[in-house]
């Protein structure tokens, strides 16, 4: 797949990843500011140039996570474009408080600064941040880096990765993709009715979804509720759930 097709795939995850304010666990991106945008991507255009001279192949997913695998490698890794804060030094507290019953502690306002961050795609691993002046620094040379650091920890895995899903839908991507439908939509659409019934129960709702209408029940006790949707509300979820799942047969998320 050719660079400029990595970068319009990433376009379009954009707009689908408006659902993760609504989403308990979001996935990783690129995840920046308006002002970054454009820098991001022309930052990716070169990482993604220099990795697949590397002999990196490159997927994008459908929520707009950017996985790299290394030449010859069964482990994935993923790669993010964000932000971290700075850290805010403070005074000790128990010495201030040895000193006077209360005190005032007052921070510092935390500076965000941007971030590349890279993961193998492994159970239990962690993210090894990069801090990266987008206006300065090499992509090149980062890209350098990242396919060194690839390279080492894929010697010590005995084992195969995680496997790279591109198109994929979770019980919260589904229902965060509602949650929104109601906030867009709002009160008088079918979204809201929906999401009023899921986030006002303590009950685990089964999700059934049709291609013009969703069914949400409950086992213990049975309690079922069917919603129509209109024309306009098809075509909204189309546009954010994965073609596998945008299909005229059912799709059950349990």
């Amino acid at each position: 797949m050719n660079i400029q097709t990595l970068l319009s795939e990433i376009k379009q995850a954009k707009k689908r990843r408006v659902i993760f304010d609504y989403h308990p666990s979001p996935v990783s991106g690129v995840d920046v500011m308006a002002k970054d945008w454009k820098p991001s991507l022309v930052l990716l255009h070169g990482l993604f140039k220099s990795l697949k001279a590397k002999n990196c192949s490159i997927t994008i997913t459908w929520w707009g996570q950017i996985f790299i695998t290394p030449e010859n490698s069964n482990t994935a890794f993923e790669l993010a474009l964000g932000y971290k804060l700075v850290n805010v030094e403070m005074h000790d507290v128990r010495t201030l408080m040895r000193e006077q019953d209360f005190t005032i502690l007052r921070l510092a306002t935390a500076t965000p600064y941007y971030t590349v961050s890279l993961r193998a795609h492994r159970n239990s691993t962690k993210w090894k941040d990069i801090p990266f002046d987008i206006g300065r620094d090499s992509a090149e040379k980062l890209a350098t880096a990242l396919h060194l650091d690839m390279l080492i920890k894929i010697k010590s895995y005995s084992s195969s990765g995680l496997q790279v899903e591109k198109f994929s839908l979770s019980d919260d991507d589904l229902l965060a993709a509602l949650h929104y439908g109601a906030a867009k939509f709002g009160i008088n659409s079918q979204f809201y009715s929906i999401s009023s019934v899921i986030l006002n129960s303590m009950r685990r709702w089964e999700i059934e979804l049709m291609e013009n209408q969703i069914t949400v029940q409950t086992q213990y006790p049975i309690k079922s509720r069917t919603f129509q949707l209109n024309d306009k509300e098809v075509m909204f979820l189309r546009s954010f759930l994965p073609p596998i799942v945008c299909k005229p047969e059912c799709f059950k998320s349990t």
